[in-house]
């Protein structure tokens, strides 16, 4: 018998090219901390389609892009002269052939939180994670989906806010904004 649970895997792509200056191909690079003066080029990963902020694996290395388009950094195989402007996080050896692994995917900050993908356990620490950044990215208000159901995720959900010192005040959102299967909470201005 097999389980109906359907799972996601992420890209793995490959390091195709190293390039220290225009004229240099290296098979290795060991890089320090701090931004990425040197090109590496991949196949395999979705770059156009990450935000700033997500982290990639490149063998010894992690990588946390910066948006931009810059003269060095990560580049698609399929448009290397487009590098993105990356830093090193984590400093190390990358060499061609090495797998290229998204790590974490950065996902913009909103005014609303849908807490269905989250597990029972990770909802106190999700919403106090994400309390945090929407104070210090200047929200003033937000809104957590948490479902009608029994009302399990909508407490832990209020336990957290009751006990956050970010948050003014919190109450059930209004109909057309999710009702008692949401609650909208008022940020403090972040000092």
């Amino acid at each position: 018998m097999t389980s109906g649970a359907v799972t996601q895997s992420l890209p793995v792509g490959r390091v195709t090219d190293l390039r220290a200056r225009a004229d240099e191909h290296p098979e290795r690079l060991d890089l320090a901390r701090g931004p990425l003066a040197a090109t590496l080029i991949v196949a395999g990963l979705p770059l156009a389609d990450l935000a700033p902020g997500s982290r990639l694996r490149l063998g010894g290395v992690l990588l946390e892009l910066v948006g931009e388009p810059a003269g060095t950094g990560i580049a698609d195989a399929a448009a290397p002269a487009v590098p993105l402007a990356a830093r090193v996080v984590e400093g190390g050896s990358v060499r061609r052939g090495d797998a290229a692994l998204i790590d974490a995917v950065a996902v913009p900050l909103e005014d609303v939180l849908d807490l269905h993908p989250f597990a029972p356990g990770e909802i106190a620490e999700v919403v106090g994670e994400y309390l945090a950044r929407a104070q210090a990215a200047g929200l003033d208000e937000v809104r957590l989906i948490h479902g009608r159901g029994r009302g399990v995720q909508r407490e832990t959900v209020r336990r957290v806010l009751a006990g956050s010192p970010l948050v003014v005040a919190f109450a059930d959102a209004p109909p057309e904004r999710g009702g008692w299967g949401a609650t909208v909470a008022r940020l403090h201005p972040d000092p």
